[in-house]
């Protein structure tokens, strides 16, 4: 499993170090950094996913904020 990741971790890398550079030759630095951060986050879920952690869901937080008010309207 530990060679997956860090097989996972090189490639991902490696694509993304030639992505970013391709669009800094093309004079496009908002693109690369914005690619970068993208395919980082990216890395480290890949990542996670593949170790089996846990990741809790993207919308946990819309459930805290959105829960309360769907009981309360319903209690009316």
């Amino acid at each position: 499993m530990i060679l997956q990741i860090v097989t996972l971790i090189i490639v991902m890398l490696g694509w993304t170090l030639y992505k970013v550079r391709m669009f800094l030759k093309k004079n496009q630095p908002v693109t690369a950094g914005l690619y970068g951060c993208l395919m980082g986050i990216c890395t480290i879920l890949g990542s996670l996913l593949a170790a089996h952690v846990d990741i809790p869901s993207t919308t946990a937080p819309l459930n805290l904020i959105f829960q309360p008010i769907g009981k309360l309207i319903l209690n009316r």
